[in-house]
């Protein structure tokens, strides 16, 4: 690639976090340049400093908390961090646009999707009528989301829906450079392909370029020119991606290349006569979709159709298939959140018939790590407070020993104790990640279900979160239910796998017989898929 004037150049930017007398230092004296047209992607473990830097290049973070003390970042020429908010407004969304890490909170709950891609093409390009409506059923095309999704809530979309509503509402406007925050994260294999290569085709018609953000080293070597690599907020090198790969100069890039989900499930004794833990039968969930009039018969959507699951204690099942399989929703119905038809049983209790009431008992035995951390957190409420709620409600302990539980279950979850009086909004996705799990374990319950309780993760914590679930698997036979678009993770962890596909259970049986004798064509294309994008 010809050297020219950088679209975007980041010389010597600093980051800090102040709250009250502490300071903290995210970003380190970083410099970097991305050309016309490029892909540098930026990696780095959780709290490393990479989506604080994507933030503060159009000046997202809190003010005044984040504070710049030193650095430029410059934008075709105009310099960013001094620049006028009209101004910057006028770049943000249409010449610079973002892709963010969650998408559900990213998303506003109270408007239709596309009403959400329309507000971003109407702000900058003032279309209207049925040529907004156009470009808008254009853009879903693109993402490929049906265009009846359009009329859905985000609450109403999966996760990997979600996401590509924000690849929609982040290209509507031709951006010149588009800054993509884990923009696969909660993506399967099949869709994470399909989204990769409609970015590279945006990229090349409209030479755009992009800041990719991501744990996955797979996506980068498809998809990046260069590569930077940060620890603690520095950067630790920056190479072109085939040398980078090829070549590694520094041990921290040789330890994350290195890093790889693998080892096998906790040894399960299936000689002891032990019961299921969890089973159900015939397990089916409806949801109304559209309005009806008066006598008319109800339009329902099967999202989960006689679904036969059945979980030793000790066990782990896999639960995988692409977005809009049914994974969490066969999750919210064996937790009782939301109604079903069938037969559940729990710690030998028929519970499909309980109501919230009745549940209240048994919640502290099924526990749950649900896909959005950030989400699931509550902004006002500190990490311990957050932690500490399910004590709150199902252990009679003094302050003093809830909080000595709080500081022992972050220690097991690879956390200094130090920040249990910080806020979430205060840590990156991995830690925030890793808090939920603290939450949920900390309550020593018999079922876990762990929807996506990696995705937000590098690979290297993901690793480490995978032995902390195994060692805790191992001292307290625990189960799980382990939902992931991540194949690697779920060969690694489980006993017994599931595979999805339009609600319905389509292949059942050991992880070893589905992974390396598959049945179905469906499962066989998940694990080609998986296998093209490994390193």
């Amino acid at each position: 690639m010809n050297k020219q004037t950088p679209l975007l150049a980041v010389n010597r930017l600093s980051t800090d976090f102040i709250q009250g007398a502490s300071r903290t230092r995210a970003v380190i004296d970083l410099s970097f340049e991305i050309q016309p047209g490029e892909t540098l992607a930026i990696v780095g473990e959780s709290g490393s400093g990479k989506s604080v830097t994507a933030h503060s290049i159009l000046r997202l973070l809190p003010y005044p908390v984040a504070h710049h003390p030193s650095g430029k970042i410059f934008f075709k020429g105009k310099e960013l961090l001094n620049i006028n908010p009209n101004k910057l407004r006028s770049i943000r969304g249409n010449n610079i646009s973002m892709i963010f890490q969650e998408p559900l909170t990213a998303l506003n709950p109270l408007h239709k999707a596309g009403d959400q891609i329309g507000e971003v093409i109407n702000l900058h390009k003032q279309l209207r009528g049925e040529a907004l409506k156009q470009r808008i059923i254009e853009l879903l095309d693109q993402v490929d989301i049906p265009t009846d999704k359009a009329n859905a809530y985000p609450h109403e979309l999966s996760g990997g829906q979600r996401q590509r509503i924000m690849i929609a509402m982040a290209i509507a406007n031709e951006p010149d450079l588009l800054i993509a925050d884990e923009p696969t994260t909660a993506l399967d294999v099949t869709v994470q392909a399909q989204i990769l290569k409609l970015l590279k085709n945006i990229q090349q018609r409209m030479g755009m370029a992009i800041l990719l953000i991501t744990h996955d080293l797979s996506v980068v070597k498809k998809v990046a020119d260069r590569v930077l690599v940060m620890q603690h907020g520095k950067q630790v090198e920056q190479a072109d991606t085939q040398t980078l790969f090829t070549q590694p100069q520094q041990d921290y890039t040789k330890s994350l290349l290195d890093a790889e989900p693998s080892g096998d499930p906790v040894h399960l004794d299936l000689n002891n006569g032990q019961k299921p833990i969890l089973a159900s039968k015939g397990l089916s969930v409806n949801f109304e979709v559209g309005k009806r009039w008066f006598f008319q018969k109800p339009r329902l959507f099967n999202a989960v159709k006689n679904a036969d699951i059945s979980i030793l204690p000790g066990e782990t099942l896999g639960v995988v298939g692409e977005s809009g399989s049914g994974k969490s929703t066969l999750a919210m119905a064996l937790l009782r959140m939301v109604d079903s038809e069938g037969d559940i049983h729990f710690l030998d209790q028929a519970i499909n018939q309980y109501d919230q009431n009745t549940m209240r008992p048994l919640r502290k035995d099924i526990q749950v790590v649900f896909q959005d951390p950030f989400g699931s957190l509550s902004p006002r409420l500190c990490i311990a407070d957050i932690i500490s709620e399910g004590l709150k409600v199902h252990q009679d302990l003094s302050p003093e020993q809830r909080e000595q539980k709080v500081i022992d279950i972050l220690q097991e979850v690879d956390l200094d104790p130090a920040i249990r009086h910080r806020y979430p909004h205060e840590f990156s996705g991995g830690q925030r990640q890793r808090i939920a799990i603290a939450r949920a374990v900390i309550l020593e319950p018999k079922l876990i279900i762990l929807d996506e309780p990696t995705s937000a993760l590098d690979r290297s914590i993901q690793v480490q979160v995978l032995e902390l679930l195994k060692n805790l698997q191992r001292k307290h036979q625990l189960s799980y239910i382990f939902i992931s678009h991540d194949l690697q993770v779920v060969r690694s962890i489980s006993h017994h796998t599931i595979v999805m596909k339009a609600g319905e259970i389509i292949e059942s049986g050991t992880s070893e017989a589905i992974f390396n004798r598959p049945r179905q064509s469906y499962t066989k294309n998940l694990l080609a898929a998986a296998l093209s994008s490994s390193l």
